[in-house]
């Protein structure tokens, strides 16, 4: 517990000491217009991302059988970086792409379903065939 808030501590000062010596390097005009690009990109992720992460989770949950742990709570990733896009620092902005890398993970069983279960150029279906009687075709003929 106190190694998480040591850490809660030291979070902001490591942010500071970055921005400080980047700002020492590049000039801090830069490093201001860094520091609003991303926070700027952050908001805007976070306004719009409601209806793309249910159409994202509604998407993955459609591939069927093997599905992603990542790919599954990618609505939950975009959200924090651009939570952590929003939050001024380089650190963040560190963390919030590594969020937004797609990384494979592990993988998921679903379950067999009947669309994940047969193969994309097979169409299931039933048939008869139905013959018509000989006679009935001697007469078309004549």
């Amino acid at each position: 517990m106190r190694a998480i808030l040591l850490l809660l501590l030291l979070y902001p000062l490591l942010e500071i000491a970055t921005l400080v010596t980047l700002a020492h390097h590049l000039g801090g005009g830069v490093v201001f217009l860094l520091v609003l690009a991303s926070s700027l990109l952050g908001i805007w992720m976070l306004r719009n991302q409601k209806l793309g992460a249910l159409l994202t989770l509604s998407s993955v949950l459609r591939q069927g059988q093997q599905v992603s742990l990542y790919s599954l709570l990618w609505p939950l990733r975009y959200a924090l970086s651009g939570l952590l896009f929003a939050i001024p620092g380089i650190l963040s902005d560190l963390l919030a792409i590594l969020l937004l890398l797609p990384f494979k993970g592990p993988t998921l069983n679903m379950g067999a379903t009947a669309a994940a279960s047969t193969p994309d150029d097979v169409i299931e279906g039933e048939f008869s065939r139905v013959d018509k009687p000989v006679a009935d075709q001697q007469q078309r003929l004549h």
